[in-house]
């Protein structure tokens, strides 16, 4: 691992919020820059992992400030509203680390909380191209004569990990189960590749990494209580919801500065300014009552979300909760699709020159809202409405979902 300066130990979540957004001002003229796109971003993580932004979720018994999921997903929005891509690593690194510092595994906590409160890195290597779904896992965890395991398969679509310090690996146990394990990213045996080439979200490294016998100790094939919470997949869904809502707002900001300074009244009009144009008063006042209604329900699911951890055995409250991630996500998908494509309609024919970078937006909100087909969280909230079907965001009868192993 690249040696690196602690990260800054935050006090509170105030402070986390106040630093994301120091975060985000220093890596917006970064994104803004054409010629820097799809460069790997070391720089802009460099700034985001020194900040202790991305630690923020360490409890407070493991020495960190045991973070809200609102304030967390805020932190996500914010640097999103800069950068999608920087936002999506941030994303990813959160969910990654959920696991590790609330593991039943005391020595998992132990080991991995300081490393997370130092500044490393998590990423994920979790999807595989081909298969039948994206859990027909290839990539197999098998033990090791004398103990721990021994981690084979290629891996794509790995967020972070490039640049990354550890590599939170989804593969298939020993008894045939989806598992995890997480090893170093420059560990004997894996190669990370940077082959990642997409028209959005260009700098996330969500390339592919490969994995040749890598040796995984016991307390990093991570355990958790094989609890049966149907509400699985919402920390990472509400984070990609924030993510999305950080994106339009960005590029609803965008537009506002360029119409202000750069756009001219159509000559038809009849006013001195474009700001003056009814059409584009009207327009932007549906932008930005979008992305206002995305904040919204994002900061409700969130609240939502904290009080169904807080209860977990209060089912109406974790449907409530899917469901209201849910909303958020169709609302911020929408929102990001809407305002980074439409913007063009109103800023004129410069608007479309690379200096400008304004298309960022867009490829960005593309690229990003293919990861969870909205039309599933659509049919989650109409088939509750019509036939009071209770939502499940984890596709996998309890007894067949993922297993943390038991130490060798």
């Amino acid at each position: 691992m690249t040696e690196r300066k602690p990260a800054i130990r935050l006090a509170d979540e105030a402070a986390a919020i106040a630093a994301a957004r120091e975060v985000a001002d220093l890596i917006r003229p970064i994104a803004q820059h054409k010629a820097r796109e799809g460069d790997l971003p070391r720089e802009q993580l460099d700034i985001l992992f020194a900040s202790g932004v991305p630690a923020i979720a360490v409890p407070r018994d493991l020495g960190g400030i045991g973070a809200s999921i609102r304030t967390i997903a805020e932190t996500v929005r914010i640097i999103s509203h800069a950068d999608g891509s920087i936002g999506q690593v941030l994303q990813l690194h959160n969910v990654m680390i959920a696991g590790l510092v609330n593991s039943p595994l005391a020595e998992t906590r132990d080991y991995f909380a300081p490393r997370i409160l130092d500044g490393q890195r998590f990423a994920n290597a979790l999807a595989e191209v081909g298969g039948k779904n994206k859990l027909a896992l290839r990539t197999t965890l098998s033990p090791k004569p004398g103990g721990g395991f021994v981690l084979n398969g290629r891996k794509f679509y790995s967020t972070g990990s490039y640049l990354a310090d550890w590599l939170s690996v989804g593969c298939v146990s020993p008894d045939g189960v989806p598992a995890f394990a997480v090893v170093e990213r420059d560990a004997p045996g894996v190669t990370v590749l940077d082959d990642w080439r997409a028209f959005g979200q260009r700098t996330t490294m969500s390339g592919t990494v490969i994995f040749e016998n890598v040796y995984v100790p016991p307390h990093h094939a991570p355990q958790r209580n094989r609890g049966t919470s149907r509400a699985v997949l919402t920390r990472p869904q509400i984070l990609h919801a924030a993510i999305d809502t950080g994106i339009a707002r960005g590029a609803l900001d965008a537009a506002i500065d360029y119409l202000r300074h750069y756009s001219r009244a159509w000559i038809e009009s009849g006013v001195d300014h474009i700001t003056q144009e009814a059409h584009v008063i009207k327009q932007i006042g549906e932008f930005t009552s979008a992305v206002y209604a995305a904040e919204i329900l994002l900061r409700n699911a969130a609240d939502l979300y904290d009080r169904a951890l807080a209860d977990p055995a209060d089912e109406a409250l974790t449907t409530e909760a899917i469901l209201s991630v849910a909303h958020a996500r169709v609302a911020s998908d929408q929102a990001s699709l809407k305002v980074g494509n439409g913007l063009f309609d109103l800023l004129g024919a410069s608007a479309v020159q690379e200096k400008f970078n304004l298309d960022r937006f867009w490829r960005n909100a593309r690229t990003h809202t293919t990861h969870d087909p909205i039309r599933w969280r659509l049919h989650a909230i109409g088939d509750h409405a019509l036939n009071d079907v209770a939502p499940i965001d984890f596709p996998v009868a309890p007894e067949g979902r993922a297993r943390f192993l038991q130490p060798a």
